[in-house]
């Protein structure tokens, strides 16, 4: 084919060639678009959200868009930092928000709080901990007794116990052994703490009395038990004893006892004490033993650890304690009166150490004051040369001379000096050999004042000049300190400086000196040592090392810069109040000069001198000030109980007591009886019950008198008066126990039960029938125990030895307060009379008295 047909296959191919191109791009771009790069711009708009979310505070809400974002693309690396990071930070506000709701007594809603940030993060060991705490103060909350609020708290546990038993089927069967041996050692018991049914302070005289009837005494009215060591009788060496115990609690008249009586009690349980003879070796076998674990919040160092443990084995003689020093815990057994002055040890020394910040204020004040005034003729003095320069006419030109042009110089003001020339006077060639032009001898009369020169003269000057410069210098750092811990702080630069040398082991020429120097690097600026000790009269005693200092110039030495270091160094002990300023000046550092020139003589005539001479006066003065101010961000927290010193029994045997939490109250007054009976004595209750009459403990079932129930004529017999009562709610009424036939009495006792919701029994007195006959009528005041809880009241009255009465007339008489509305009835119980020989009289029980409250 001929070139017109190549060219035509060529354009068509090219043609078809550029079809395909442009076919290939449409189905390129008619493809979806990448779904990565979508999602990535999607991704971004939402991780954008979440950032503007988290700063505004919707935590919540931030999770949220952040977690979508990260759905988008969960291989970014930046959506997954951002979820995990606004899900830390969203648990931590629930738990923060949790705490403020339990603090306000919220504990549901706290708990709520807790377990969401344990949702959303389930990482977080506080919140697994917060929701540990919560629901045992809300189980705590639930088994107190009813009041404000009690409903909730008891729905709440309730509801708390049903979760917790739906989380146990999820546990592994090694979480569920732990969690089993939790709620094990949760029910191990602590000491036992008495809880007597009666709380009222214990008015008992006892006269010869056996230790084991002194002990049941005391328990019978504080309606406790009483146990006995089985060797307690043939134990005990001290037989009889009288003790008279006024206004005591029951620890204090248990405490009386055992003194008197040479025992050891402990309590067994809240209604039970043991007693046992007071020796070494029966300490060691019933003392009780208690082991305790003290976390120590406020110990920083090993050092403090060490001297709480010398603390206990020195003062408490603590054998059994160690130290866990990773909880910083210690772990003491102990008995339990050891244990419980450990307790007050550990709880006055582990507080936290005073903390103080000190205002450290470093002005440094530099003034220069400079005058210059000169106003004179040659106010500098002058100097000038007179130079021998010959006129053409008088010299010989053309002859040379090796010598140079000798001239005489002068010098004329502060300072003149001569030079003699050593040759022959000539002139100087300026380029070449040196040639001089000779003068004639006959040429010396034609030498005149035109033959010489001079190089200046001095001219005039007016000079006034005040230069005045002041620079101020304010450093105001602040340091805070613990308490007899020294704190340091340095503000400024290191500087080197050379320390020493060593020879180098080549020698050359060449070798730079830093080859073998070395070189220490010093703190210049503001240096400063602080030791404080905290006073509790906010008062602040400062043990200070201050030092100040600054670069002043360099000097070469040896090849090497060196640095001049002005100092400023202080140290001081000061004591201070809480915000009062203590200066330290006075490191003034001042320096005059004064300068004078001109011409000699003509500068020191007065008043004309100064136009001969200038005056130049410097002033400079550094002026350095340091202020110190502590501020106290934390005094010692020393209670009055921190203070107060504690019994601690005796050199061989540690022994604490305690106050009693709710001293009984006085009895209130006995209103105006509603049927008409002898006036009451004053309560005073003082009595010697005899071992026979020993009730048995509250505890026990109340022992009934043998009942008459067919008695004889003239039999002895005790009655109700009145019979039967009708009173209103909050009324007072005055009951009488009346006995009728009574022979030879020389002592009573008596029960009576009654319904607590109804009545409850003010005061019991002795009648006038153990009274008749008696010159002091204050030796037969009752020994009673009233336990209005359980509706129960045991009384006994006691004439003396050999002092039998016989007749009728009251025995007790007994003040009833109604508390309810109601009909109930009080009867007696128990009622056992006696004569002097300590045999029983015989006694019908009346039938109970009737009471109506309306």
């Amino acid at each position: 084919m001929g070139p017109f047909g190549a060219g035509k296959v060529n354009f068509f191919s090219w043609l078809g060639m550029r079809q395909a191109t442009i076919l290939t791009l449409v189905w390129i771009l008619c493809l979806p678009p990448a779904p990565l790069a979508a999602n990535n711009r999607k991704g971004d708009k939402l991780w954008n959200e979440a950032r503007v979310e988290e700063g505004k505070g919707n935590l919540d809400h931030a999770l949220q868009l952040a977690e979508q974002a990260f759905e988008q693309d969960p291989t970014d690396v930046g959506y997954q930092l951002e979820v995990r990071r606004v899900r830390f930070e969203a648990g931590a506000m629930h738990v923060k928000n949790g705490q403020k709701l339990r603090n306000a007594g919220k504990l549901s809603e706290a708990l709520a709080e807790f377990e969401k940030a344990y949702g959303i993060d389930p990482a977080s060991d506080i919140a697994v901990e917060e929701i540990r705490r919560t629901r045992a103060m809300i189980q705590r909350n639930s088994a107190l007794p009813a009041g404000p609020g009690a409903a909730a708290a008891q729905a709440a546990g309730k509801e708390l116990a049903e979760k917790e038993k739906e989380e146990e089927k999820s546990l592994t069967p090694s979480e569920l052994a732990r969690r089993q041996q939790q709620e094990r050692t949760d029910l191990l018991q602590a000491v036992p703490v008495l809880r007597p049914l009666n709380s009222d302070l214990i008015d008992l005289k006892m006269n010869n009395q056996r230790p084991r009837i002194m002990f049941e005494t005391v328990a019978k009215l504080a309606g406790i038990s009483v146990v006995f060591d089985p060797e307690y009788d043939t134990a005990q060496t001290i037989r009889a004893q009288s003790i008279d115990l006024s206004r005591t609690t029951l620890e204090e008249a248990l405490d009386q006892v055992s003194l008197v009586t040479k025992s050891f009690w402990k309590p067994l349980s809240s209604n039970t004490i043991f007693v046992t003879v007071e020796n070494p070796t029966k300490r060691r076998e019933y003392a009780e033993q208690v082991v305790k674990v003290f976390y120590l919040s406020n110990v920083t160092a090993p050092q403090e650890m060490q001297e709480m443990l010398t603390v206990l084995r020195t003062v408490v003689d603590v054998q059994k304690v160690f130290s866990f020093a990773s909880q910083n815990a210690l772990v003491v057994r102990a008995e339990s009166d050891t244990m419980a002055l450990v307790e007050k040890l550990i709880a006055d020394l582990d507080k936290p150490r005073s903390e103080v910040i000190i205002d450290v204020m470093v002005m440094e004040v530099n003034s220069t004051h400079m005058r210059n005034i000169t106003a004179a003729f040659a106010s500098t003095g002058f100097q000038t040369s007179a130079i021998f320069a010959p006129r053409p006419g008088i010299t010989t030109p053309g002859l040379q001379s090796a010598s140079t042009t000798g001239s005489t110089t002068t010098t004329t003001g502060t300072t003149a000096t001569t030079t003699t020339p050593t040759t022959t006077t000539g002139t100087t060639s300026t380029t070449g050999t040196p040639t001089t032009t000779d003068i004639p001898l006959n040429a010396l009369s034609h030498i005149s004042s035109a033959d010489f020169s001079i190089t200046s003269l001095p001219g005039a000057a007016l000079e006034a000049v005040l230069n005045d410069s002041f620079t101020k210098v304010l450093q105001a750092p602040q340091i805070r300190a613990v308490d007899n811990i020294k704190a340091s702080l340095k503000i400024g630069e290191k500087v080197p400086t050379a320390s020493g040398s060593f020879q180098p082991g080549v020698a050359g020429v060449g070798v730079s000196p830093l080859v073998n120097t070395q070189f220490t690097y010093l703190d210049v600026g503001v240096n400063m040592e602080v030791l404080p000790k905290v006073h509790d009269n906010n008062e602040v005693s400062l043990h200070i090392d201050l030092d100040i200092s600054q670069v002043d110039s360099y000097q070469n030495l040896g090849g090497i810069s060196e640095p001049e270091i002005g100092q400023n160094k202080e140290t001081a002990d000061i004591r201070l109040r809480e915000g009062e300023v203590n200066l330290i000046g006075g490191i003034i550092q001042r320096t005059d000069t004064k300068s004078k020139t001109g011409i000699p003589g003509l500068a020191n005539i007065p008043l004309l001198g100064r136009f001969f001479s200038g005056e130049q006066i410097e002033n400079d003065k550094n002026e350095l000030v340091i202020a110190l101010i502590p501020h106290i961000v934390r005094g010692p927290d020393i209670t009055a109980s921190n203070l107060r010193g504690v019994m601690a029994g005796n050199a061989q045997q540690i022994k604490v007591s305690y106050a009693s939490q709710n001293p009984a109250a006085a009895p209130a007054p006995s209103p105006s009886p509603v049927a008409a009976v002898q006036p009451a004595l004053p309560a005073r209750v003082v009595t010697t019950p005899a071992p026979a009459i020993a009730a048995p403990p509250a505890t026990a079932p109340p022992v009934t008198a043998p009942l008459v129930t067919a008695p004889a004529a003239g039999a002895a017999r005790i009655s109700f008066q009145p019979g039967t009562l009708e009173t209103q709610l909050s009324s007072a009424v005055t009951v009488t126990l009346y006995a009728e036939n009574i022979t030879n009495l020389n002592s009573a006792a008596a029960q009576l039960r009654y319904d607590s919701r109804i009545l409850r029994i003010n005061n019991i007195v002795a009648g006038d029938l153990p009274q008749r006959g008696l010159a002091d009528a204050s030796r037969t005041e009752p020994s009673k125990n009233i336990l209005n809880d359980t509706g129960q009241a045991d009384v006994s009255v006691d004439r003396g030895p050999g002092a039998g009465i016989s007749g009728a007339g009251g025995l007790f008489t007994v003040t009833f307060q109604a508390v309810g509305r109601g009909n109930t009835n009080v009867s007696l119980s128990s009622a056992t009379l006696k004569t002097p020989a300590g045999q029983p009289i015989p006694v019908t029980v009346p039938p109970p008295l009737v009471v109506n409250v309306k």
